[in-house]
């Protein structure tokens, strides 16, 4: 029996094989491609799946840092351009996934803190933005605003958000 907290194997690809694929595809659009490489990303999880420690990070974020190294290997090793599309991502890369799963947890801890100082508007503009990959004009239908306005929260978002992590000494990049 699997301890608690912690599914099988089996069952976390069950969980998340889906949503990891169609991620995938949004970033390589050919089904084949994004088929082989979530695959792969599962077989990695696997071979060190005994390391694994829900306490530490969910499965879904160590999978999503493992999908992501096998993107840049993939994009790295074919000489395309790169992948994230996002301009907010993490600087820096990782040798060991589930070493990257810890820091990807904390940061994702401190960019809650960093969030919760924005108004209720940046902050739904950032979410819409970078983590749902809408643009302006998609986010300004959804909230009621001109695409100008949504820009113009947006830079102030980005522009408090670079200020807070300038302060706290940690390097991001936009």
């Amino acid at each position: 029996m699997a301890p608690e907290g912690k599914l099988s194997f089996e069952e976390y690809f069950n969980k998340y094989y889906q949503q990891a694929y169609g991620y995938v595809f949004k970033k390589v659009s050919d089904s084949y491609l994004a088929e082989d490489l979530t695959m792969d990303a599962f077989v990695s999880c696997y071979q060190k799946f005994d390391k694994f420690d829900p306490g530490i990070a969910s499965f879904q974020t160590w999978l999503y840092v493992v999908i992501n190294n096998k993107l840049k290997n993939y994009y790295r090793d074919n000489k395309k351009v790169e992948y994230i599309d996002d301009p907010m991502v993490f600087a820096g890369t990782y040798e060991d996934d589930l070493t990257a799963a810890e820091d990807l947890k904390s940061m994702r801890d401190f960019l809650a803190e960093g969030l919760s100082m924005l108004s209720e508007t940046q902050r739904q503009i950032i979410i819409y933005k970078y983590f749902r990959g809408l643009k302006s004009a998609e986010i300004a239908r959804i909230m009621g605003l001109t695409p100008v306005n949504v820009r113009v929260h947006l830079s102030r978002a980005v522009a408090h958000l670079k200020d807070f992590f300038d302060s706290k000494g940690v390097k991001w990049e936009f």
